[in-house]
């Protein structure tokens, strides 16, 4: 289903909706198979870097992964968008989108803002083309290891223009959040992201989903919110059950096909997923998505 469809239900209801970024087959397997089990509309996909490498990106790696996003949408019982998140390489998008990504999000915010509407104008007018939803970025939004800068935080009016010259379909924003961030709790900027909400006519979203505080979710929903990004905490408990498993188990005595790929409920791969769709499912609860799917 398009972002953009799954979006505008999601501003109808007062919700938002997860986008959860996967490494690999079985960490985007997970976060569907946590969609489907809260009956919960989704966003699943994988993040440029999965792709990026010094010498462009990797093709083979792009288009197979690109294969089984496509099939797991085909076969999915919850409105499902397959993103590839967070490019500023325009060639590496416009080749995402032709091996069936159904959205994409433009990362110009190292841009300065005419050539960030430059290029993000000439990837909407591409994807319109195709069908596909494309999400851009007014702002910098930093890792947990930089300090906040408040030069990096959207400009109201520089997102106004973004939006109304590019025709992007959501807008993601700087409002205070942080990539990255697990240990702390980061403070919005109430007063900038109602003045964007107020002149911005597309749903906002929030990058740095897992540093976001649970008690305010439901108030950045009220002001526009309604796509939360969420990706280091899938791999943080993901690691946290590996070494759980690992540490209990003695390696020399055990047959290492009983712990990877196997049909066993021993398989440390399958524990690690299931931390992860187990994580995903909280946070679809907390988004106010679950059960919204009619079953």
């Amino acid at each position: 289903m398009p972002m953009s469809q799954i979006l505008k239900e999601a501003e109808k209801r007062g919700y938002a909706v997860g986008y959860f970024e996967s490494w690999d087959y079985g960490s985007l397997e997970a976060s569907l198979r946590a969609a489907e089990e809260a009956w919960s509309p989704v966003i699943i996909g994988f993040g440029g870097r999965t792709f990026v490498q010094d010498s462009g990106w990797d093709e083979v790696k792009l288009t197979g992964f690109a294969a089984i996003g496509k099939e797991l949408v085909k076969n999915s019982t919850v409105p499902t968008a397959f993103i590839l998140n967070e490019v500023s390489d325009p060639e590496l998008i416009k080749r995402a989108m032709r091996l069936g990504f159904n959205c994409v999000m433009f990362d110009g915010s190292g841009l300065a803002l005419e050539d960030n509407i430059e290029s993000a104008k000439e990837i909407v007018k591409q994807a319109t083309k195709l069908g596909i939803d494309v999400e851009g970025q007014v702002g910098r939004i930093p890792s947990q290891k930089e300090r906040i800068n408040r030069d990096f935080l959207t400009d109201p009016e520089a997102a106004t223009c973004f939006v109304h010259q590019t025709g992007v379909n959501a807008l993601a924003i700087s409002v205070g959040n942080v990539h990255m961030l697990i240990h702390k709790e980061f403070s919005v900027d109430w007063h900038r992201l109602e003045k964007i909400d107020k002149l911005v006519n597309v749903p906002l979203v929030m990058h740095g989903g897992t540093g976001f505080p649970d008690k305010l979710i439901k108030k950045v929903i009220n002001k526009g919110v309604h796509k939360f990004n969420v990706g280091t905490i899938l791999k943080k408990v993901f690691l946290e059950e590996l070494r759980k498993n690992l540490t209990q188990k003695d390696l020399d005595r055990i047959n290492p096909q009983e712990l990877i790929d196997s049909t066993s409920e021993r398989d440390i791969l399958k524990k690690a997923c299931s931390s992860i769709k187990e994580t995903i499912k909280t946070k679809l609860e907390a988004y106010g998505s679950a059960g919204k799917v009619k079953m």
